[in-house]
C-alpha cells in the first residue's frame, strides 16, 4: 500500500499542489514554514479524514478561500483507488473513491493506512494516559471497522451517561435514564477493551524487537492497565484472553460498585476512557524515570511497532515522519531510516540533509520546499 500522487487545493499555504510520488523513502527538505508538514497532514487526511496535528478543518484552509480539497492514488498490489476528500466551511467534509461518495466518513478508514512520528511523541510515554489511548486507538481503528464503530458509540454514550449522572436526583426517572446509558455503555465499552486487550501483544512484541534494533540492550515492554478488565476497578490490567462478555460482565460490576461514588460525583469512573498503557523499561514504568534519550527512543520504537502491526496484512503502510531528524544523532538517524524502509512507503520532512547514503539509492526521492513551492530533486 503506499500513494503514487497527491492533489491539494487550497490547502495550508498551497493554492494548488499535484506531486508524484514514489514507493520508497520521499524525502522532503527545506526551512522551517516552507509547507512541508503540510503535505504529511495532506496524506492524513486521505487516511483517517482528519488532521493528525491536531488541527480543525478551518485551520487548514488557505488564507482567503472557503475550503479545501485533498486527493491521491492510493496503489494496493496491482490495483489502485483514487480518494478525493473536500471540505468548505459552510457544508462540512465528504469523501469519495473511484468517484463513489461514500455514506459516512468512517468509511474512508483502512484505503490508506499511516503511522505519524513527529518529536512531539515524546509525550506518548512523558505525558499522561490520553495519549498513549489515543496511539492504541487510531491504531485500531485503522485496521478494525468494527472497533473504530465501538469507539465512536463508546464516546456518544459516555457524553450521555455523565450528563445523567451530573443531572441525577434520587428518584425512578433518574435511575432509568443512567440505567439506559449503562447498557449501552457496557455494550461499546467492552468492545473497545477486548480490541485493545487483543492488541496489545502484538503490539509489544513489535515495539521490544525495534527498541532492541534502534537502542541495544534495553528491553521496552507493553502493559495495559484496565479500570475494567479484572472487575476489581483498580487499574492493575488484564488478561488478554478476556473476551467481549467476560469484559462486560466485568464492566458491568466495577460500574456497580462505582454506582454511588458516581452519582455523588457526576460522571462516569471506570471504562475505557480511563485506562492506561504501562510502557515499561527493563521492567520499570518509563514514564516516572526515563531520561529525555530514553523517552525519545522509545517513542520511536513504540511508533514502528505501530507501523508494524498496521501492515498486519502486508500490504504495507504509509510512514510519515515529521522532522525527526533533529531529534537524533547520526546513528540513531541512520538506523529509523533503515527501519521504516522495511515497511514499505515513507514521507519524511527536515530541515538538514538525511543520513548516510540515503540521498542515494533506488528508490529515494528528494523534494526542496521553499515558500510553499514544491521541487523534485
Amino acid at each position: 500500500m503506499w500513494l503514487r500522487t497527491l492533489r491539494l487545493e487550497n490547502f495550508r499555504n498551497y493554492e494548488t499542489l499535484e506531486l508524484s510520488l514514489e514507493r520508497g523513502f520521499n524525502f522532503f527538505v527545506g526551512p522551517n514554514g516552507s509547507g512541508k508538514t503540510s503535505i504529511l497532514e495532506a496524506v492524513s487526511y486521505l487516511a483517517v479524514a482528519r488532521s493528525l496535528r491536531g488541527a480543525s478543518d478551518g485551520e487548514v484552509v488557505k488564507w482567503g478561500a472557503s475550503g479545501f480539497g485533498v486527493g491521491g492514488e492510493v496503489v494496493v498490489g496491482e490495483s489502485s483507488r483514487n480518494v478525493v476528500l473536500r471540505y468548505s466551511k459552510p457544508g462540512g467534509k465528504d469523501v469519495g473513491v473511484d468517484g463513489e461518495a461514500l455514506a459516512k466518513l468512517s468509511d474512508l478508514v483502512g484505503v490508506l493506512r499511516v503511522a505519524w512520528f513527529c518529536p512531539e511523541d515524546t509525550w506518548i510515554t512523558k505525558g499522561g494516559p490520553g495519549a498513549r489511548r489515543k496511539l492504541v486507538d487510531l491504531t485500531l481503528c485503522q485496521i478494525d471497522a468494527r472497533y473504530l464503530a465501538a469507539l465512536t458509540n463508546y464516546k456518544r454514550a459516555l457524553k450521555q451517561r455523565n450528563e445523567a449522572l451530573l443531572s441525577w436526583s434520587p428518584d425512578e426517572e433518574s435511575d432509568r435514564i443512567v440505567e439506559v446509558w449503562t447498557e449501552r455503555l457496557v455494550k461499546y465499552g467492552s468492545t473497545v477493551v477486548a480490541g485493545r486487550l487483543a492488541l496489545i501483544p502484538r503490539f509489544s512484541e513489535a515495539v521490544s524487537r525495534y527498541q532492541s534494533a534502534v537502542a541495544g540492550e534495553d528491553e521496552l515492554t507493553l502493559e495495559y492497565r484496565s479500570s475494567v478488565a479484572l472487575g476489581d476497578g483498580d487499574g492493575t490490567g488484564g488478561d488478554p484472553a478476556h473476551d467481549e462478555r467476560a469484559v462486560a460482565e466485568f464492566f458491568r460490576r466495577a460500574l456497580e460498585r462505582k454506582g454511588e461514588d458516581e452519582r455523588r460525583r457526576g460522571f462516569t469512573l471506570v471504562g475505557p476512557h480511563r485506562d492506561d498503557l504501562d510502557v515499561k523499561l527493563n521492567g520499570r514504568t518509563l514514564r516516572a524515570f526515563g531520561s529525555q534519550g530514553q523517552h525519545r527512543t522509545a517513542a520511536i520504537a513504540l511508533k514502528l511497532g505501530e507501523a508494524a502491526v498496521l501492515d498486519v496484512d502486508g500490504q504495507g503502510v504509509v510512514v510519515l515522519l515529521d522532522d525527526i531528524l533533529s531529534e537524533l544523532d547520526e546513528r540513531r538517524a541512520g538506523s529509523l531510516v533503515e527501519l521504516v524502509g522495511t515497511h514499505g512507503q515513507a514521507l519524511m520532512t527536515s530541515t538538514r540533509s538525511m543520513p548516510g547514503d540515503a540521498e542515494r539509492g533506488g528508490e529515494n526521492t528528494m523534494f526542496r520546499v521553499e515558500a510553499g513551492e514544491v521541487r523534485r530533486k
